[in-house]
């Protein structure tokens, strides 16, 4: 799915397909993704800040940084790239 650029914030995207999904620079501010299915996602450069990134597995996920990480809410749940473990 093409969501490059997509103004995402606020958006509840908790439990979403958005596998193999194009989210460069996608503000995802304030986004809820709980349980969103993100294999094989690319978040270059994604405004993850305040992002509820709780329960999803991460660990294939493309061009994600630290201060992205950070910037987020994740959880016990969430599965990090092992890069970012």
């Amino acid at each position: 799915m093409d969501l490059l650029g997509a103004d995402l914030r606020n958006a509840r995207l908790d439990d979403v397909d958005l596998r193999g999904s194009d989210l460069r620079d996608a503000r995802l501010r304030n986004a809820n993704l709980r349980d969103a299915h993100m294999r094989e996602t690319d978040l270059r450069e994604a405004d993850l800040r305040d992002a509820n990134l709780s329960g999803v597995d991460l660990t294939d996920v493309k061009n994600l940084t630290r201060k992205q990480v950070a910037a987020a809410y994740i959880d016990t749940h969430t599965q990090l790239p092992p890069s970012l473990s």
